[in-house]
């Protein structure tokens, strides 16, 4: 995190331990805001990298899950990396600001996708760097969000997946039932667009926003994650992360055979667990006889004080009690994701 976007969140209440930004005061009430109030929540725990080059889109065309030419200053989207067995090593959000492509993902894995994709570049004229302290990033979200940066800014993303680059600062609108944008610029310019978001909204630690993400059912890959799922387990298909028609990059041809000859037996969840310890990930799910049938990718308190969390499931297994780590644990239960998933596909 830059030291002068800290210093200022500071000034603005803020309340860290070391580099992890805790709260603005009171963690517990700022866990309620969200969905139904607006929120300002800081998102400089997340990873940025930097890709730049002459083969730049070339290079990554031959790498990710989605058709990259697709993105430019007017749009982002979804995408994954893959092992050559087609599990996710990585995913991404891909959006471009001066001409460079930047792709936002788990922090934990900043250094290692960079170690590893460099591999990849041989010849190639491409440069991938970190940039998660390069840019100042926050979100905004609440159901008048649209409409209270359109007032600030005159103008504003109004399609899922549109990017608004508007001086030094873009916003990137995500999909979703509550109106979410994410922007990234520079200090001055950011902190001025916060002072004026702050008028109107909550500022919240990032918290707030992996709520949201999870109710939304949008995953995030973390190193404990790391090469465990295949693109439709964790229902990219479903959610514009992969591109059918693009060509080869690494596990493709087990991607692609699943999606026409075959069909998953586990896809992803949006769960409600009884209890108020949030799990680590990959912590099991299990049935009323104590036999794994899912585990969870990623999990937040929500705001009635209890779990909610995506988790990888078995699909045959849904239908009967599902309780956490032991037939004894809390119980846990399905809630209705906002976007349709067809099983008999």
């Amino acid at each position: 995190m830059k030291s002068a976007w800290k210093a200022f969140l500071i000034d603005h209440g803020a309340e860290f331990n070391d580099a992890e930004l805790v709260s603005f005061g009171n963690a517990n009430r700022e866990r309620r805001i969200a969905p139904q109030g607006a929120v300002l929540s800081n998102l400089s725990d997340r990873g940025l990298l930097e890709v730049t080059g002459d083969d730049a889109v070339t290079f990554l065309q031959n790498q990710l899950t989605n058709d990259i030419t697709k993105i430019d200053a007017t749009t982002h989207q979804l995408t994954a990396w893959c092992n050559p067995k087609g599990r996710v090593i990585v995913n991404f959000r891909a959006f471009k600001r001066d001409g460079k492509i930047y792709l936002i993902l788990s922090k934990d894995l900043v250094e290692t996708v960079i170690t590893k994709l460099s591999r990849y570049i041989m010849m190639s004229k491409v440069s991938i760097t970190d940039a998660t302290d390069t840019l100042v990033h926050f979100g905004y979200a609440g159901e008048h969000a649209e409409r209270d940066l359109g007032l600030i800014l005159d103008k504003v993303p109004t399609a899922e997946r549109e990017t608004l680059n508007i001086g030094n600062l873009t916003i990137l609108r995500l999909p979703g039932n509550t109106p979410r944008f994410e922007v990234f610029g520079d200090l001055a310019e950011a902190s001025d667009l916060w002072s004026k978001c702050n008028v109107r909204a909550a500022p919240v630690s990032s918290q707030a926003w992996d709520f949201m993400n999870i109710r939304a059912g949008r995953p995030v890959v973390t190193l404990a994650s790391s090469e465990a799922w295949i693109p439709q387990m964790l229902n990219m298909t479903h959610i514009d992360g992969v591109d059918f028609k693009k060509g080869c990059y690494p596990g493709q041809e087990v991607v692609a055979r699943l999606n026409y000859l075959g069909k998953t037996k586990r896809r992803m969840y949006l769960m409600e667990i009884q209890t108020d310890q949030v799990p680590e990930t990959n912590a099991s799910i299990v049935n009323a006889e104590g036999t794994e049938v899912g585990q969870i990718l990623n999990a937040v308190i929500n705001p009635d004080d209890v779990v909610e969390c995506l988790a990888i499931m078995k699909i045959a297994a849904t239908q009967a009690d599902m309780f956490l780590e032991s037939a004894d644990g809390p119980t846990a239960r399905l809630l209705e994701l906002p976007y349709p998933v067809d099983d008999e596909a």
